[in-house]
């Protein structure tokens, strides 16, 4: 019985191994290499016209390694001026399609630029079972010349701001123009890093029009840069900022709204509710650099231009196209996403309860969320209330305040005057969704391992309205302080007592007892022994 078993095993190990044996022999052979076909045509100029189109079909005919053998392609294309190369397709197909403009973008990754024709090789190699891989038999070529879709609508001279040349990407370049053909070239540009650039002409790109000196940090962001008839370049400050004003807006003249940044769409944009009256474009909150209607095309735009009117009263999409190679233009799109005012106003006894005065505090929502903040000083017995675009809100009901005084939270709506207890300086928030507001005093506070809250908890200094100053007594232990605002990191100020600045270094202070007194506004500060 041992027996028989033995030689049943026996007879399964050998015919285990006969099997293993016929599976791992090499039973596939590169029998014929793939074939790539002649692409026709042959000499391809791409344009705005012709770029949903086809592109000529890379075809080839089948590699053969054996009966059951499963292929697949990967398909190369070098630009044969600079041997710069991408796998533009793999497939177990005999075939890779694009249509022009697919066809485009690949050019421009290997370096090649519109107006330019280029030789291009394609050449192919196949795979069996991801172990056998072989090249075609040949390779092919074709003469193609892109283009760029981003000029399609441009018909007046343009130049590209090639940064970093020659090391550059024309996709990804901005442009200026000359749409009034006096031979000035403008637009902004983008400048992140402090780098050389060159100007190119947009209809030979390999003629350079102007280089432009390398960018300091200082002048980094987003810039207008103007090349004069003479070949001089000339570079604006930087506009990093930019935002509508005007009586249509909630800030009115006075306060700019301000818009975003897209880096992709390189467009700036704000929603906002907009009244039927006037605005007008600016960078930085100055009237240096403003945009108006140039009173020629709709919705272009002019340095220094008209007042744009709002058709009527809405929210609206507003867009600030700035890269159009000179031609500055905007978009006005009604919408109905709600947002709140800027800013509501703080009228009271303090100022003859005047809401549009400029004595009048504010309180401001940066997103338009109807979340809004301030800080101010209030003296006992001050009275006010909250203004928002012409109504008066108040307090219902009492203020809650915490054990300590320091914060009281109430409800707002139709109701009395806000009355303040007790001097100080108060930061006051208000949710106009959720009615609810707060009252928190704040201010400067002396921070630091040399106090008894270390750096995790500051002392607030007391406000003199008389002198616009803060002081506090403290007693320390041999350490270091900094000044800081509203119990943030946001704005803090340290190094020398004569100078201070933003983020400066600590002040080193002795053990003992002191009266410190900060004066903000020319950021200058004392320490006095007691």
């Amino acid at each position: 019985m041992k027996f028989k078993n033995i030689f049943i095993l026996a007879a399964g190990v050998f015919a285990f191994a006969s099997c293993s044996e016929d599976t791992t022999d090499p039973v596939l052979e590169l029998r014929q290499a793939a074939t790539l076909n002649a692409i026709t045509p042959a000499d391809i100029t791409i344009s705005k016209d012709n770029s949903a189109e086809q592109f000529p079909d890379i075809t080839w005919e089948k590699a053969n390694y054996g009966s059951g053998a499963v292929v697949n392609y990967a398909v190369t294309l070098t630009n044969n001026s600079n041997q710069k190369s991408v796998v533009i397709g793999e497939t177990g197909d005999t075939k890779l399609s694009f249509t022009n403009a697919e066809m485009n973008s690949i050019l421009a990754s290997i370096g090649a630029y519109p107006g330019q024709a280029y030789d291009f090789t394609v050449s192919l190699k196949s795979t069996a079972f991801d172990v056998y891989q072989n090249e075609a038999t040949n390779t092919v070529s074709f003469r193609a010349t892109p283009y760029d879709p981003n000029v399609d609508d441009i018909d007046w001279p343009y130049a590209y701001v090639a940064v970093g040349y020659p090391d550059w990407d024309y996709t990804k370049a901005y442009l200026i123009g000359d749409p009034d053909g006096d031979g000035v070239y403008q637009g902004y540009v983008q400048f992140n890093d402090a780098t050389a650039f060159a100007i190119l002409d947009g209809k030979d790109i390999t003629k350079v029009l102007a280089q432009g000196q390398e960018m300091t940090d200082e002048g980094k962001g987003f810039v207008e840069v103007t090349l004069d008839a003479d070949g001089t370049v000339s570079l604006s400050v930087p506009c990093n900022t930019w935002g509508v004003i005007g009586d249509a807006t909630s800030g009115g003249w006075s306060d700019d709204t301000k818009m975003e940044y897209d880096a992709n769409s390189r467009l700036w944009t704000v929603v906002t509710s907009m009244t039927a009256n006037e605005f007008k474009f600016r960078a930085n909150s100055d009237w240096t650099i403003n945009y108006g209607g140039d009173g020629v095309t709709e919705n272009g735009l002019s340095r220094n231009g008209a007042n744009i009117k709002v058709p009527k009263e809405s929210a609206y999409i507003i867009t600030l196209d700035l890269t159009t190679a000179g031609k500055y233009t905007y978009a006005m799109e009604e919408t109905t996403i709600e947002l709140s005012s800027a800013f509501m106003t703080l009228p009271g006894s303090y100022q003859g309860w005047s809401p549009e005065a400029e004595s009048a505090y504010r309180v401001v929502s940066e997103t338009r969320d109807f979340k809004y903040s301030g800080a101010y000083y209030f003296a006992a017995g001050t009275e006010f209330k909250f203004y928002d675009s012409g109504s008066w809100i108040g307090i219902v009901g009492d203020i809650s305040w915490n054990d300590t005084h320091t914060k009281g939270d109430f409800v707002i709506g139709d109701g009395a005057n806000i009355v303040i207890d007790e001097s100080a300086f108060y930061k006051i928030t208000a949710d106009t969704k959720k009615m609810v507001a707060s009252l928190g005093k704040t201010g400067w506070e002396v921070i630091g391992d040399a106090t008894a809250g270390g750096w995790d908890k500051g002392q607030v200094m007391d406000y003199d309205p008389e002198t616009d100053t803060w002081s506090t007594v403290i007693t320390v232990n041999d350490g270091d302080i900094k000044f800081r605002w509203d119990a943030s990191w946001t704005i803090n100020l340290g190094g020398d007592l004569n100078a201070l600045t933003q983020d400066g270094p600590n002040i080193h202070i002795s053990a003992g007892t002191y009266k410190i007194v900060l004066n903000a506004n020319n950021n200058t500060a004392t320490i006095t022994a007691i």
